[in-house]
């Protein structure tokens, strides 16, 4: 067992901080070409609706089932370990933190580049790899007590964004403001916003070391979800405001807009916002990948050595190990091929997407196969939330566009292949040997 640490405010920042970094950057661009400023509506109806449904969802299976396996565990405690399905949910969700991961470290080591051109992209991915896989191997309090400042300083910052630019808003940018229509382009936006908000269900891999995770779970999952519907819907707003459309498709429109209005210190702050987001979004990602390996590994489908834990410090250190490799060389992979982080990007989007249409799927069946279930948290408005998670999040799949999905599903062909050939075996010498030590 791992500690119970973490309280309901580290949590909640920890949510927050995580989902904060160039995601929303990457897609307001593709939002602002598909629908024009009518896109930044898309952010507070389709991405808060989305993002509340699946807040709603992980919330009652978490406390169900609070240990830090996540979905895999909600997978596994509704199917049974053995079954195929539960290794596949674990395995996509796997493979999801571990490129959201590590896209925002490749971001970091371009703003470290852009703020320091001296400095290689490569060399500021590596040194900031290094950085969290030491915080994390220190233990999972100070780890979150970091993500928890990355948290305050985005809130600050966006907030203060928010209402300075209010003020510089030019009323005329929204005349035009559905050009293209208005149902349809609305849909269109979706894989462009979910890129935004993708990995705050991070929280619930944590519930094993909350100190109360029956009521710190939903709070930090319901008000993650809050304050990122508020924050993207806001930025959104003064960008469309601040910027024509047609401008907002560049690499950086936030950083943009910082220096038209606010000159060199605009710039230099919105610039630091930036890199202090992927920042967060890597520490994050380091605390999800390494639990979702863990949970797995300790019950025989990945090797053993991915299960050792630290006796000092208490932290998963197999794990940690792998995903420190893992981040390592994705930090030098953009020296061979720019492309191979945007590819890396699509893959996240296409698991995390999966992984909540799932959820949204596990809820209805355990009400309805187990209805006599303890359920400290209960989704409101069932059976309507889940369907309206499993709508959206199917529609950001969907109009991603068919080469994220053949990606997504040759991953998960290669998840197939490695279950039959690979993780039945270590599973069985996993109940072998547990067989053999009682």
């Amino acid at each position: 067992m791992l500690d119970r640490v973490l309280g309901k405010w580290l949590l909640l920042l920890t949510g927050y901080a995580t989902v904060v970094a160039s995601g929303f950057m990457i897609g307001v661009g593709g939002a602002a070409k598909e629908a024009g400023p009518l896109a930044c509506l898309s952010y507070f109806i389709v991405g808060g609706l989305a993002t509340f449904a699946a807040a709603f969802v992980f919330s009652e299976l978490a406390t169900m089932f609070p240990k830090c396996g996540g979905i895999w565990e909600y997978t596994k405690q509704s199917f049974g370990e053995e079954h195929p399905f539960s290794f596949m949910v674990g395995w996509i969700y796997w493979f999801a933190l571990l490129f959201g991961l590590n896209v925002e470290l490749v971001s970091v080591g371009i703003y470290v580049h852009e703020l320091i051109p001296s400095v290689p992209q490569w060399t500021g991915a590596l040194c900031t790899a290094i950085l969290f896989l030491i915080f994390n191997y220190v233990g999972v309090k100070l780890s979150t007590i970091v993500e928890a400042g990355f948290g305050i300083i985005l809130i600050v910052s966006s907030a203060m964004f928010i209402i300075l630019g209010i003020g510089q808003l030019k009323p005329e940018l929204y005349s035009n403001f559905a050009p293209n229509g208005t149902f349809l382009p609305l849909l269109k936006t979706l894989p462009f916003v979910v890129i935004a908000f993708c990995g705050f269900e991070v929280v619930a891999t944590l519930a094993e070391e909350s100190k109360n995770p029956e009521k710190d779970i939903p709070k930090a999952l319901i008000g993650a979800a809050a304050f990122l519907t508020i924050l993207f819907g806001g930025f959104a707003t003064v960008l469309f405001g601040l910027l024509p459309s047609a401008e907002l498709s560049g690499q950086a429109p936030l950083l943009k807009a910082g220096g038209m209005i606010f000159g060199g210190i605009g710039l230099a702050w919105l610039s630091i916002q930036s890199f202090a987001g992927s920042m967060s979004t890597v520490n994050g990602g380091v605390m999800g990948q390494t639990r979702i390996m863990y949970a797995m590994a300790r019950e025989g489908w990945f090797h053993p050595v991915f299960a050792r834990v630290d006796e000092k410090h208490n932290i998963p250190k197999g794990a940690l190990y792998f995903t420190g490799f893992s981040m390592i060389l994705v930090s030098i992979l953009p020296t061979i091929t720019e492309r191979a982080w945007v590819w890396a990007g699509f893959l996240g989007v296409f698991g995390y997407a999966s992984c909540y249409i799932i959820a949204c799927f596990l809820l209805i069946y355990l009400r309805r196969k187990y209805p006599e279930m303890r359920r400290p948290y209960r989704v409101p408005l069932y059976p309507l939330t889940p369907i309206i998670g499993i709508v959206l999040y199917s529609l950001a799949i969907i109009f991603s566009g068919w080469e994220i999905i053949l990606v997504g599903v040759i991953w998960c062909l290669i998840g197939v292949a490695y279950y039959y050939i690979f993780g039945r075996t270590t599973r069985k010498k996993y109940l072998k040997n547990n067989t053999v030590d009682m």
